[in-house]
């Protein structure tokens, strides 16, 4: 998704729990904007979903921050063991992004995949939706021809 509209967002929103493969072992998955505000999210009974959301924003504007000072290039993804968990965070747009935990005896390449799988789903949400705001602008133009 690139510079996502307000109506890509909420689609996406709508569409993501069906994308959420919630037999592979993940404790949350959720879609945020960049703010913490939760666009949809998929969590395990008992998991604060108001704190784990703005956490997982300010860790990743931490990160970009950290890495920024560094002079090295803004991170798409970011990945942390935390513990007995993994925590993968990773852009989507410029103003959403993807975050996947999940306990440890889960493997890196299951909670790697599940993001392709969450990134690749709300791409296509967006392109559908860009097809069909540009198809119904097309309907809508008037030709106008000045008067001879």
């Amino acid at each position: 998704m690139g510079r996502e509209s307000q109506k890509e967002l909420e689609e996406a929103a709508l569409s993501f729990l069906s994308a959420v493969d919630t037999d592979c072992g993940l404790d949350a998955a959720l879609f945020l904007r960049r703010t913490g505000l939760v666009l949809a999210s998929w969590t395990r009974e008992g998991i604060r979903l108001d704190i784990v959301s703005v956490m997982a924003a300010t860790m990743l504007a931490s990160i970009d921050t950290i890495v920024e000072t560094l002079g090295g290039a803004i991170p798409q993804s970011v990945a942390v063991d935390a513990g007995d968990h993994q925590i993968v965070a990773t852009k989507v747009g410029g103003q959403a992004f993807l975050v996947v935990i999940a306990p440890k005896t889960v493997s890196r390449s299951v909670v790697r995949k599940t993001i392709r799988e969450l990134v690749a789903h709300l791409a296509s949400v967006s392109k559908r939706i860009r097809a069909e705001t540009d198809l119904t602008a097309r309907q809508q133009r008037v030709n106008v021809r000045p008067p001879r």
